[in-house]
């Protein structure tokens, strides 16, 4: 007998940890299959999902679930993927649009919206000058500040900081005509 997820939160509100477990079984992968794509860290990753449903155990009494079990599932992942993207300033990314760049995982449209978005991206990438688009891509891909790029490249703070001003406004610019488009 399948049991809806409804019926899942339901238990869980009244201390049912089998219920919490399905729940998990149900949506644990594609949760961290959407935090993967945007963190592009494994770890970190199923630490937003597993904080999701601690979160969701130790909250149960007192959380109202308005629409869908699912949507509520997602909406949290969202807000621990973007509190992770805001601490650690993975990404940059407009907080309007943070939504609309983490695609459902059960709307194949979106989900191929969003690989051409990452495409898209990917190309403006190449396109940067080779400096500034070494800059970004340790401040990207290494994580590594202003100042650990400037003493790694032995240039000046300032210069790392313009380089950075630069690929992110024609990665704006590009993105903001194919997002028109």
């Amino acid at each position: 007998m399948i049991v809806s997820d409804q019926d899942l939160f339901n238990s869980i509100k009244t201390d049912n940890q089998r219920a919490l477990k399905e729940l998990m079984d149900r949506y644990w992968r594609s949760m961290f299959l959407m935090a993967a794509s945007v963190l592009k860290d494994r770890s970190l990753s199923e630490e937003i999902v597993q904080e999701v449903f601690i979160n969701i155990w130790n909250k149960r009494a007192s959380i109202e679930i308005t629409h869908s079990v699912k949507i509520y599932l997602f909406a949290c992942t969202r807000y621990q993927i973007y509190k992770q993207v805001k601490q650690k300033k993975l990404v940059q990314i407009d907080i309007n649009q943070f939504h609309e760049l983490i695609p459902d995982p059960y709307t194949p449209q979106h989900t191929l919206e969003y690989r051409d978005l990452l495409d898209r991206l990917e190309i403006l990438i190449n396109k940067l000058p080779p400096r500034c688009r070494e800059i970004y891509q340790m401040r990207r891909d290494e994580n590594l500040s202003q100042n650990e790029i400037a003493e790694k490249l032995q240039i000046s703070r300032k210069s790392v900081e313009n380089q950075m001003t630069i690929a992110l406004k024609k990665l704006k610019a590009g993105l903001s005509r194919f997002m028109f488009f």
